[in-house]
């Protein structure tokens, strides 16, 4: 009889392991299902914001704009639902129908906005070199001479110009006689082009878009493009 109770008792406490067992991992997997459950939600959620993002670039756009828009793309595309969740990058095609001269950025054909971000990351570079102080120009920038006169360069670089002499009788070939202030012209005209092509892209092109494609399956933007008018 004795043993019968010792062994009631084992198999109650057995059991009542194994209950306590199965609803401590009950509640893990609850707990699991509500963080995944969250976390979710909070993807669907960023997911819409990049949506209703881009559906804002469905207009005409500036140039300026156009390269916000390839920084959505970038984020998006590199973002976990397109990296880990199988969804589709969004795929934006630009036309540029009109050359700008002497250019060899953004120029004319279709090209992936990310070549025109590209080209974006590229020129900035090259304009960058330009705004850097450089010890064969004084300590100063191209950038700086640039805004300068041909006769305030003259006398910064310890060249004595007449003094009854106006600024435009100061000529080029006055500069281009040594021969660091002649690679210095030519590096003022390189930033100003560089700088005119950013700028005419930037601010003088624009683009209507003309195409905007969904997918059947869940909705989001795949395909834009714009085209320049």
């Amino acid at each position: 009889m004795e043993n019968a109770s010792k062994a009631l008792i084992m198999a109650g406490s057995i059991l009542i392991a194994i209950m306590v067992i199965s609803l401590l991992v009950y509640g893990y997997n609850q707990i699991s299902n509500l963080e995944q459950t969250r976390a979710n939600a909070e993807r669907d959620t960023k997911t819409v914001e990049y949506m209703r993002k881009f559906e804002q670039y469905n207009r005409t756009l500036y140039g300026s704009e156009l390269l916000s828009l390839a920084n959505l793309q970038e984020d998006y595309n590199s973002s976990e639902d397109v990296r880990n969740e199988g969804y589709t990058p969004v795929n934006i095609r630009v036309e540029i129908t009109k050359e700008i001269v002497d250019s060899k950025y953004f120029t004319a054909g279709t090209h992936s906005l990310s070549k025109i971000s590209d080209d974006r990351k590229n020129i900035e570079a090259e304009i960058s070199k330009y705004e850097e102080a450089n010890s064969r120009y004084n300590n100063k920038s191209v950038k700086y001479y640039s805004q300068r006169t041909n006769r305030e360069i003259a006398i910064d670089f310890g060249f004595d110009p007449p003094s009854l002499m106006l600024d435009y009788d100061i000529r080029p070939n006055f500069l281009e006689k040594d021969s660091t202030t002649k690679r210095l012209l030519q590096d003022i005209e390189q930033y100003n082009l560089l700088t005119d092509i950013y700028n005419e892209f930037r601010i003088g092109k624009q683009f209507e878009c003309k195409e905007v494609n969904y997918s059947r399956d869940n909705g989001r933007i795949t395909e834009m493009l714009f085209r320049e008018k």
